[in-house]
């Protein structure tokens, strides 16, 4: 998209200086720091880090927290109590009517919760940046798993290169890699090899490890044990990550002004591919996710959460309580901890060290699969992850709103679950029609007959505004902020329109396959631990992937011929039933899309 490219931060680097031997590098191989402990965490009993300031919550920050919690509430309830009474207005509440009310205001909250999030992003400020008397020692982490070498280990050398002389902090780098592919592996050395030869005054480390235990979170805590001892704070990148240096520096500051800070997290937006889902997805992040990160990171205040990457963190308090242990039974339910992030973020917060979210450090970016095909298995990944996040909400110690964290987490993806019944609810009856009554003795209860069809039109499109209302405020948020001049406007509409266009057409589709992915693990399916996938996959392998979401299109297509499906829910039935042609369509190349002029490629 030309404007989104125009107003992307310069990540150019400026050239190292000029080449020293590292001998800091050299007594590290010879002399390894002594190992550091980091050992599992007892989620049976509650735990206090004797090292931490302990977090403090401002009044403030309290009662805006206060507030954004509760007006979702609130709004549900009203929307409850007001479709109880259109309900029993024929002098009778049916048990379906009773669940869909239930199933409407329980998935209605999180809506919501993202309407008052975005809101509250529009009064956020960034925090004036302060200069620490002292610098800290920071290791930059590069966790690779058979990713392309050069491509993942240059962008962490040039930011390391750019980080270097900047600022009181000294940066190091360490590739941990945990792959599997012997030439996959002889490549990552080979890039290292060629680095120490071309820039030798960069401290550069590489280690690889024969099994990648316990995936990244193994990977990060081996690095923790080993060499860990040596440095007072971490930034964990992934193999996807692209920061630059001035936000790294911010967030290096902020920690070391604060010291009863243990993390700090930025919030990545993701960086334009090639591919039109790609596009999609960062323009969704630059305009709408940027606003809804903001107004997080104002009511989390110091109890924010933990991405995996991207974060700056305090290496002691790390290992001291984020050991995390399997948990009981087996995968996925049990096993390895998948979406470890969350609960390392909870687990720092309960022994008394702060997160904080800092959108200041606005040079974050992160990578995201070039196909929808791609993004769907990473997403099954983080569904399993989240899905576990469930049993340890009772873990004792954890602070209410750490338990929030996880329980959104995992609503994430049961939230589709919810909306599916909701159709489900809104499909059987149709216009005018019935299903039997499981609960009383009358063979058909009717579900909308005291439900005009305006009443209904009312409520959908009460429904649909909320739902549109978090992008309506981010790109309000995105125009106040940037100055676009008359001859880019054009390009900017166009761009929020095809991009609100088709994320109606596939929200059905990636619900389909959220609920999906949640069966799959309460089913006991292991989906593991997988890197983004490369390449476009054929018509064949799209039309097999997205077969059950266009079938269940179809049969909605062959209610609503038949007169038994409600007019507001067509529109779902037809983007179902165009999943394969919608999925073919958004992998494709944007120069495929727009060989001369693109809307949305660089100009």
């Amino acid at each position: 998209m030309t404007f989104f490219l125009r107003h992307l931060p310069s990540l150019r680097h400026t050239p190292a200086p000029a080449p020293q031997p590292d001998t800091a590098l050299v007594e590290a191989r010879v002399n390894p720091p002594p190992s550091l402990a980091m050992p599992d965490q007892n989620l049976n009993a509650p735990f206090v880090d004797a090292a931490a300031p302990g977090i403090r919550t401002d009044l403030a920050t309290r009662a805006l927290r206060a507030v954004v919690l509760a007006v979702p509430m609130v709004v549900t309830v009203a929307l409850g109590w007001v479709s109880l009474g259109w309900f029993a207005l024929d002098g009778q509440l049916t048990v379906a009517e009773g669940a869909l009310v239930g199933v409407t205001v329980f998935a209605f909250y999180w809506v919501v919760l993202s309407v008052v999030t975005a809101t509250l992003g529009m009064f956020w400020r960034p925090a004036p940046h302060a200069q620490p008397l002292r610098g800290l020692q920071i290791a930059i982490l590069l966790p690779v798993f058979g990713e392309p070498a050069h491509k993942t280990i240059s962008v962490a050398v040039a930011l390391l290169s750019g980080l270097s002389g900047k600022s009181r902090h000294e940066f190091s780098l360490h590739v941990l890699s945990d792959t599997h592919d012997p030439a996959a592996a002889a490549a990552e050395e080979a890039e290292l090899a060629t680095i120490w030869r071309s820039q030798p005054g960069l401290s550069v480390q590489y280690r690889r490890r024969p099994q990648n235990l316990d995936y990244k979170s193994g990977n990060i805590r081996d690095w923790v044990r080993c060499s860990g001892s040596a440095y007072e704070a971490m930034l964990i990148l992934d193999a996807d990550s692209l920061m630059g240096p001035q936000s790294v520096i911010r967030m290096a500051d902020r920690m070391a002004i604060e010291p009863g800070v243990g993390l700090v997290q930025t919030v990545p937006r993701v960086l334009p591919g090639h591919t039109l889902w790609q596009r999609m997805q960062s323009f969704a992040s630059e305009v709408y996710g940027a606003n809804l990160g903001r107004g997080f990171a104002m009511w989390a205040g110091p109890v924010g959460n933990f991405l995996g990457h991207n974060a700056l963190v305090r290496t002691r308090a790390f290992a001291a309580c984020t050991g995390l242990p399997h948990l009981r039974g087996h995968a996925p339910r049990g096993g390895v901890i998948l979406s470890h992030d969350f609960v390392e973020a909870a687990l720092l917060c309960r022994a008394g060290w702060g997160v904080r979210m800092l959108p200041e450090a606005e040079e974050s970016f992160e990578d995201t699969p070039d196909t929808l095909i791609g993004y769907l298995r990473r997403d099954r990944r983080w569904c399993q992850g989240n899905m576990q996040h469930l049993r340890l909400l009772a873990t004792p110690g954890l602070r209410m709103i750490s338990r929030f964290h996880l329980f959104q987490g995992a609503m994430a993806y049961l939230a589709s679950v919810w909306w599916l019944a909701l159709l489900i609810l809104w499909t059987l009856p149709g216009q005018g029609g019935a299903i039997p009554d499981f609960f009383g003795d009358n063979p058909a209860m009717p579900v909308w007959p005291s439900l005009p069809p305006l009443t209904q039109g009312a409520l959908a499109a009460f429904v649909g505004m909320m739902l549109l209302a978090p992008k309506v405020i981010g790109i309000f948020v995105y125009l106040r902020d940037h100055n676009m001049n008359f001859a880019q406007m054009p390009g900017f509409i166009t761009a929020v329109l095809t991009e609100m266009t088709l994320s109606i057409l596939l929200a059905p589709m990636l619900m389909l396959h959220q609920v999906r992915a949640v069966c799959r693990t309460l089913f006991g399916f292991d989906g593991g631990w997988i890197p983004h996938e490369l390449g476009q996959p054929d018509l064949r392998l799209i039309a097999r992937f997205h077969a059950t979401e266009t079938l269940f299109g179809v049969a909605l297509l062959g209610l609503a011929f038949s007169g038994n499906l409600t007019p507001w829910l067509l529109p779902v039935a037809i983007s179902l039933s165009l999943s394969i042609p919608l999925a073919v369509l958004v992998q494709t190349p944007m120069t495929t899309l727009f060989r001369r002029r693109a809307v949305w490629t660089a100009a």
